[in-house]
């Protein structure tokens, strides 16, 4: 799919990847509706891609309705939603050190408001008459091999994210929406570390190439460098 004059909203714009995401989507043609939690920050991006800064706190339900809100009110049709926002407070805990609070936080923001911003916006979204939804999760969710016995509640939201993207897919299938999740790789940012081996823009690829599927794409499958691994 051809991304000129096509609008793209990306979750998460302010680091990691999502800036990454972002330019590649501009460059490709779109306009992008750069959102961030801080309002500086979706500017900043928003300005320099001749966008559109989106503003909203996905840890709270009021926060992800304020950017359901903001985007519907600029995008009546919606072709393409990349979830990139994520969180990660407590990386390397062990099970007896899951935290009730954070592992709740953890799983609002990077399970919830994937869901519901994708339900909330599902009007722009069927408008665009193929849209794309991609889901940018993580190895660390993936059951192919069994799990390391650190970092539960990241884990565990990204395991839940990815059932997300498979049910999404086979419910949107009629509205011809193409629903996908993706681990970026190991990258060189906030959460990944300096020791990363992949720079954002590589870990972006995959986002791009799935925002571009043609309409008879693949739907329902777990992505890393452009091909289909296991759940």
């Amino acid at each position: 799919m051809s991304l000129r004059g096509k609008i793209a909203l990306v979750t998460g714009t302010s680091r990691g990847i999502g800036p990454a995401i972002a330019r590649a989507l501009a460059k490709e043609g779109a306009r992008v509706l750069c959102h961030a939690r801080i309002d500086a920050d979706a500017r900043a991006l928003a300005d320099e891609l001749g966008g559109l800064a989106i503003v909203g706190d996905l840890s709270s339900d009021a926060g992800v309705d304020a950017v359901a809100e903001q985007t519907l009110a600029a995008a009546s049709a919606l072709h393409v939603l990349v979830h990139n926002a994520a969180v990660n407070p407590r990386a390397h805990e062990s099970f007896d050190e899951v935290d009730r609070e954070i592992f709740r936080e953890v799983v609002r923001v990077n399970v919830e408001a994937p869901l519901f911003l994708t339900q909330a916006l599902l009007g722009p979204l069927r408008a665009a008459n193929g849209a794309r939804v991609i889901l940018v999760s993580s190895q660390a969710g993936q059951f192919a091999g069994g799990m390391p016995a650190d970092g539960l509640s990241y884990r565990v939201s990204k395991a839940a994210l990815n059932a997300v993207s498979a049910v999404a897919a086979t419910a949107l299938q009629s509205d011809r929406i193409l629903v996908n999740a993706m681990h970026p790789g190991w990258v060189r940012t906030d959460m990944g570390g300096p020791a990363a081996p992949l720079s954002p823009e590589e870990g972006a690829d995959t986002a791009v190439y799935l925002a571009t599927l043609p309409d008879d794409g693949p739907s329902g499958r777990f992505f890393y460098e452009r091909r289909v691994i296991d759940w």
